[in-house]
């Protein structure tokens, strides 16, 4: 595996990330806003956001969603699944969807659509990384980690190849 962002690269990236949204959401009414990472890539990142948003003065309610489209493959199904549903009403909430990678963006768009349908006052989306591909939905999130290339099929930091990898300490390209 060739190593495209180390341990420090993702701590520091992420604290940045964390002081946006935490001043995003300084604006936010009551209720509360959602932090909902979406399992399982995004668990690492989610973890580690959510307690940097924290130090910044931002304590989310945290909610995970699960949507999966891979299914142990390498490539997208083009179909997006329900998992594991939120438990919270989002209704009048800010939501902010924590996921690892962008490459499809079907399933940040299906993620998006769902918190709306439910009435949430907005949605926001963060990734760790967002690949340069073209996309068969047209999304754009709110707040990007790293850039990576089309062909790199990422592992470590809670993303994996067929459930591996995902305990690596970095970010990885897979060969």
């Amino acid at each position: 595996m060739r190593l495209l962002f180390n341990q420090d690269d993702i701590r520091a990236r992420v604290d940045e990330l964390a002081a946006a949204i935490a001043r995003d959401f300084a604006e936010a009414e009551a209720p509360a806003p959602v932090a909902a990472p979406v399992l399982t890539g995004a668990l690492f990142f989610g973890a580690d956001l959510v307690r940097a948003l924290y130090r910044h003065g931002c304590d989310p309610i945290v909610d995970c969603v699960q949507l999966g489209s891979y299914g142990g493959a390498r490539a997208s199904s083009g179909v997006v699944k329900l998992l594991k549903d939120f438990t919270v009403d989002l209704a009048g909430r800010d939501v902010l969807l924590i996921d690892d990678v962008l490459d499809t963006g079907r399933s940040l768009h299906f993620g998006k659509a769902m918190v709306m349908e439910r009435g949430a006052r907005r949605a926001l989306t963060a990734v760790l990384v967002r690949k340069a591909t073209g996309r068969s939905e047209d999304v754009a999130p709110d707040y990007v980690g790293f850039e990576a290339g089309a062909d790199d099929f990422l592992v470590g930091y809670g993303m994996d190849d067929a459930g591996l990898g995902r305990g690596a300490p970095g970010i990885f390209a897979a060969q």
